[in-house]
């Protein structure tokens, strides 16, 4: 799974089937006729031998930093879907087992519980959809809102979670599926503002985090080392590691962010496994003891 994606392109990342719609157009030199011509050419004869041999290697080192945007665990459930054709995963009692149950009028710090727990809740939401639980998604998109009217995030920006609720009404899946993630792009814009910049990182990581609670779980139900490889993203798990270790210092006296900066490193060790190797079944285990020992203490902040 990539593990670097730009904060602006949140929906790119929640639409895994619109990522192809987001690829940037090829630049056409300034002679397309004849650029056309060899591509044509290209397609119609097959490669000779040799060719292409001058080409650099990749080269890591060159490599840039988009920053680290949203991620969502909805990739990994279409995968774990794929692969447990035999066990079908029951994917409503996933999210009753897993999913927060939250006041978000309870929570009060703005600079780091309030963002958290909207991370938390963005990553319920989007277990909702794919359990296909229409109460439990109100109850999400409600939450989200308010939250984010605590990070001030306004009305106008939120307009699409009435559209998200009334499409879980209706049942109409897909729909919920788009909508959910405009609203969400709606508001990561807002929290990528500079004067936000510390709450979409605390969001981002916390997300993440619940994404991981999901995951781990169905993996944990039905190990495999083919079900264990999904979990494996130790670059993501390092980028953010260094976003929170790169929160200013009034941040980092938080108990809430030193949890984080427990947890990070251990997880980022159990997920840097060889690529033909597996995370073992009781990584998978701590790997969800982890996550959610961040989850719950954002939890426990709402005072």
């Amino acid at each position: 799974m990539t593990s670097t994606l730009h904060s602006h392109r949140f929906a790119g990342s929640f639409f895994a089937l619109f990522l192809l719609c987001a690829l940037p157009c090829a630049t056409w030199s300034a002679e397309p006729n004849q650029q056309a011509a060899k591509n044509q050419k290209a397609q119609q004869e097959p490669a000779q031998k040799g060719e292409g041999e001058g080409k650099a290697p990749f080269d890591p080192s060159t490599a840039k930093d988009a920053g680290v945007g949203m991620p969502t665990p909805y990739d990994k459930f279409i995968a774990l879907d794929q692969l447990l054709t035999k066990t079908k995963v029951n994917w409503q009692q996933i999210f009753r087992k897993v999913a927060v149950d939250i006041d978000p009028d309870a929570f009060t710090d703005k600079d780091v519980a309030v963002p958290m727990i909207l991370g938390v809740r963005i990553a319920d939401g989007v277990m909702a959809i794919k359990a296909k639980d229409a109460e439990l998604l109100n109850k999400c998109a409600a939450d989200i809102e308010k939250l984010a009217k605590k990070l001030g995030v306004s009305d106008a920006d939120l307009g699409r979670a009435r559209a998200v609720r009334a499409a879980a009404n209706k049942g109409e899946w897909l729909k919920v599926f788009m909508e959910l993630g405009f609203f969400q792009q709606d508001i990561m814009k807002k929290i990528d503002e500079p004067e936000h910049a510390t709450h979409g990182t605390l969001l981002i990581v916390t997300g993440w985090m619940q994404g991981a609670r999901y995951t781990t779980t169905v993996v944990d139900e039905n190990y495999s080392p083919e079900t264990s490889n999904l979990l494996r993203e130790p670059l993501l798990a390092k980028a953010l590691k260094e976003k929170i270790e790169s929160l200013p210092a009034n941040l980092q006296s938080s108990p809430l962010v030193a949890k984080l900066r427990d947890v990070l490193p251990q997880i980022e060790k159990i997920l840097n496994v060889a690529r033909d190797g597996a995370i073992a079944k009781e990584d998978v285990e701590q790997l969800n003891k982890l996550a959610t020992d961040a989850v719950k203490a954002a939890m426990g902040a709402s005072s």
